[in-house]
């Protein structure tokens, strides 16, 4: 300032100070003021200190005073820059210095603006105003403008702008959905893309209650890692980040869940809160790819097994029904020759039902892997059971007690009685086991009832037409099952028995699959089972199916039968059993000798019995052979697997007549019977 600065009227330095103590920050702390002896030059040194450069302007537009701190902001001396020629404001600001100086004459209250102005460089510096004005003894408007350099503030700010736009940018672009929430899992920041990504509107989400999107299956897991997070918040000084990646599923606002890989770090803001901010990618697609490969690998795991498992079960069927054939044949030929009143038959009659018992086994384990077709009748489900009853009494504890609920003349079902017959025993056996031989009840029930809907409870149900159907049920008040144990019941090789198979209610299942039923089952720990199995009705009517011929009991044959199986008792049993019949029979233990018995006593044979399965040459190969030699002549296949399969291994070549083993010697005889009445017809 001039000298004369400490002459100017007291009323504007009062002003100005008053400007100064309302608009300007105070000096930083540790600033030690010059001592100036005048007010006016105390007032100067206050603002030098604080930064502020003091201009004042006359009635005519003229610079008359400026301070020293000119040089620092605008690179010009005092001295230059009174010469007028120096100030220059920014194009687009001269707008805002005229309005300032409009309101100024207008009101007589300071204004403030900021505005850019050139450097002497030939930069340009922001510059924020206060602009204060008074009229003079001669009527003329006078203004002091104070102002200070704010460039760095103006940097920081465009900055921060900047920031911001490339965040919301990024934000925009990214298919990730961004959140932030509080320490009580509260959204409080969600970007735009959530709409697009879950549904939500923005507000909605941020609306929501804490962890309200997060599936209850994961929310231990995520609360857990986000606890672990809290503890070392995440800095930009650390040598190692705190991100974590976690799986979990978030609801979609239609009530889909999808699957989110969240990477998150916590991190402490500058008024000391703790946020959770996560980066949120959709991996829904990838985890369905990995399911499906998932379930494809354990498909072809179960394939295999299978694979593996029809493998044995050929083996096991063919060994296992040639040792019942002789027990059957034995029995049968017991109770052929056994008066009716013999208290012999009701031993041999159990021996026997024991044996067709072990003979269904077999042959559900054939079915259940795919070597056996349905051999399809239409049955009574009651009689099924009825016909079990000894069965199911043996079975049983002796403590406990069953109540028959059984409904007659019920709708006919489609279906092999031998596969009924096994799930009625496999789901009561599972039912006595699971009354651990103490006092218990078993309800065992027949009925009929409507199908409207198909159930997610009931399994396979989607394979079993709606409408009428026909059922069976198992109740126990037995210990019953956790959920964990119900979802697996049906898996092949899954038992919760010590000593158990695993196959049981799988094979259950497989039956009921092969008939186009359902299974319902009800279970509670500790308070018993409910199996419902059922079968949809038969088109035919009850009247409409044709009785059944009774085997006969004896029987008269004539003529020379080749009987060619490697299994000495069933080669001794069927012989037994045609001699008695009268015929003549010559035998063989392989296929080589079976084809050199066609060979040297070609016209005697009237028929041949040939077993499938055999050690070095097979059936089908002893088959061609035979008929080789001889094309006429009638051969009867004797195999423990079904006539279709059997007849798609032969080819184009005709058999007389289809042996089931394990067989009866009524079966024996009426199928020899047939083949030799066929043949007398033909010549």
């Amino acid at each position: 300032m001039s000298a004369s600065d400490s002459d100017r009227d007291p009323a504007i330095l009062s002003q100005l100070e008053r400007t100064v103590r309302e608009n300007m920050p105070p000096p930083r702390r540790g600033i030690v003021l010059p001592s100036f002896p005048h007010r006016a030059d105390r007032l100067r040194g206050a603002l030098e200190t604080m930064g502020v450069w003091v201009t004042e302007i006359d009635g005519q537009g003229t610079l008359t005073y400026t301070s020293p701190l000119v040089e620092r902001i605008l690179g010009f001396t005092p001295d230059e820059y009174l010469t007028n020629r120096c100030v220059e404001f920014h194009p687009d600001d001269l707008h805002t210095v005229v309005e300032s100086g409009q309101n100024l004459r207008a009101t007589g209250q300071p204004v403030c603006n900021q505005t850019r102005m050139r450097h002497k460089n030939g930069h340009w510096v922001w510059i924020e105003n206060t602009v204060i004005g008074w009229t003079d003894e001669h009527g003329a408007f006078n203004s002091l403008v104070y102002g200070r350099a704010i460039s760095d503030i103006k940097d920081a700010q465009a900055h921060q702008r900047e920031s911001e736009t490339r965040y919301n940018v990024v934000s925009q672009m990214s298919c990730d959905l961004i959140t932030e929430m509080d320490l009580a899992g509260r959204y409080t920041y969600v970007d735009q893309g959530a709409e697009a990504i879950l549904g939500y509107s923005q507000d909605e989400i941020l609306d929501l209650e804490p962890w309200a999107l997060l599936h209850p299956d994961e929310r231990e897991t995520v609360l857990v890692q986000f606890e672990k997070q809290l503890v070392a918040p995440h800095a930009a000084s650390r040598s190692v980040s705190n991100v974590h990646p976690i799986e979990a599923r978030l609801r979609h606002k239609d009530g889909r869940w999808l699957w989110f890989e969240i990477r998150g770090v916590t991190y402490a803001r500058a008024d000391g809160e703790t946020r959770y901010l996560a980066v949120n990618h959709d991996v829904s697609e990838r985890v369905l790819t990995e399911q499906t490969r998932r379930e494809l690998q354990e498909s072809m795991q179960r394939a295999q097994k299978l694979e593996s498992l029809g493998v044995l079960a050929g083996g096991i069927a063919h060994d296992f029904n040639n040792l019942l054939t002789p027990i059957l044949g034995a029995a049968g030929l017991g109770l052929m020759e056994l008066p009716d009143d013999s208290p012999l038959r009701t031993r041999l009659q159990m021996i026997q039902r024991a044996a067709k018992r072990a003979a269904a086994l077999t042959n559900q384990m054939l079915a259940y892997v795919g070597q056996k077709s349905l051999r399809v009748e239409l049955i009574d489900l009651t009689s099924i059971v009825e016909d079990m009853r000894d069965l199911v009494a043996s079975s049983l504890s002796s403590k406990a007690t069953v109540d028959l609920k059984l409904e007659r003349d019920l709708p006919l079902v489609e279906g092999e009685s031998a596969q009924l017959s096994q799930i009625v025993m496999n789901l009561i056996s599972n039912a006595s086991e699971s009354l651990d031989n103490s006092q218990g009840q078993l309800t065992i029930r027949t009925g009929q009832a409507t199908l409207t809907s198909h159930s997610n409870d009931v399994v396979y149900s989607n394979n079993m037409p709606l409408g009428e159907c026909v059922f069976f049920e198992v109740l126990d008040n037995g210990c019953g099952m956790k959920r964990e144990t119900l979802d697996r019941i049906f898996d092949p090789f899954y038992t919760t028995k010590h000593m158990g198979r695993g196959l049981g209610l799988s094979a259950v299942s497989g039956i009921v699959r092969g008939h186009s039923g359902g299974i319902e089952v009800e279970s509670r720990p500790g308070e018993g089972t409910r199996f419902r199995v059922m079968f949809p009705v038969a088109a035919k009517k009850r009247d409409e199916v044709p009785r059944k011929e009774k085997p006969r009991r004896s029987f008269a044959l004539s003529g020379t039968a080749l009987l060619i199986d490697d299994d000495a008792a069933v080669l001794e049993l069927s012989c037994e059993v045609l001699r008695n019949a009268g015929m003549q029979v010559l035998t063989a233990c392989d296929g080589p000798e079976g084809v050199n018995q066609v060979r040297t006593a070609s016209s005697k044979i009237d028929v041949v019995l040939l077993d499938r399965t055999m050690p070095g040459l097979s059936g089908a190969e002893t088959l061609e052979a035979i008929v080789a030699l001889r094309s006429d002549i009638d051969v009867i296949l004797v195999s423990g697997y079904s006539e279709e399969r059997l007849q798609e291994e032969l080819g184009t070549y005709d058999l007389a007549g289809y042996l089931e083993k394990p067989f009866l010697p009524e079966t024996l005889l009426d199928c020899v019977r047939k083949v030799l009445d066929s043949k007398r017809s033909r010549t």
